[in-house]
């Protein structure tokens, strides 16, 4: 068997230990960690300390991070897992690379994990966003009922402030998230 890439390893590990709950509040617990140690040695044979992969696990999370701010929702730009790269028409790299110089670095750079990193990193998200919508849809369903009932007694007018307010968060905390950078 060929011996794959440490990364690979490394964000196979990542998203056992967070499958099997040892990822508390988007941190891993130490358990986790000697557990990722310990496969990446069985694995690649090396010794792996748990500083190292710290830092190696915020050097990939900064680096996913950094693409997907950057071209995520950005017109005319697509991420490639055949060539694990960016791709775009030249004059859509030119006007990025004069806006933010810092992006010319992916023109060239392959990320090797970015499809598995997604998974990691965007599916808490991607749940929220899932139940943000479900509770406007609970909040509309609901509001319909009372609709149908015709107006409240004026002894429940908290209900229809309650449901006011309940409505515009969703739509803000959805609002909050698309300014974010994940699109809905």
């Amino acid at each position: 068997m060929a011996i794959r890439p440490k990364d690979d390893v490394l964000i196979d590990a990542l998203l056992h230990q967070q499958s099997l709950g040892n990822r508390i509040d988007r941190v891993f617990t130490t358990m986790a960690y000697e557990n990722m140690a310990n496969e990446l040695h069985e694995k690649i044979g090396i010794p792996i300390e748990k500083g190292l992969l710290k830092n190696r696990i915020k050097t990939l999370k900064h680096n996913f991070y950094e693409c997907y701010d950057l071209f995520n929702c950005r017109s005319g730009f697509a991420w490639s897992p055949g060539t694990k790269m960016w791709t775009a028409k030249p004059e859509l790299w030119k006007a990025l690379a004069k806006s933010k110089p810092d992006a010319k670095k992916w023109m060239i750079t392959r990320i090797a994990n970015y499809d598995m990193l997604s998974w990691k990193y965007l599916k808490g998200s991607l749940k929220s966003i899932r139940e943000a919508i479900k509770d406007v849809a609970e909040a509309i369903r609901e509001g319909n009922v009372i609709a149908e009932r015709g107006q409240p007694p004026e002894g429940r007018w908290h209900i229809k402030i309650y449901w006011l307010v309940r409505i515009l968060f969703s739509f803000i905390s959805l609002e909050w998230v698309g300014k974010q950078g994940y699109c809905t």
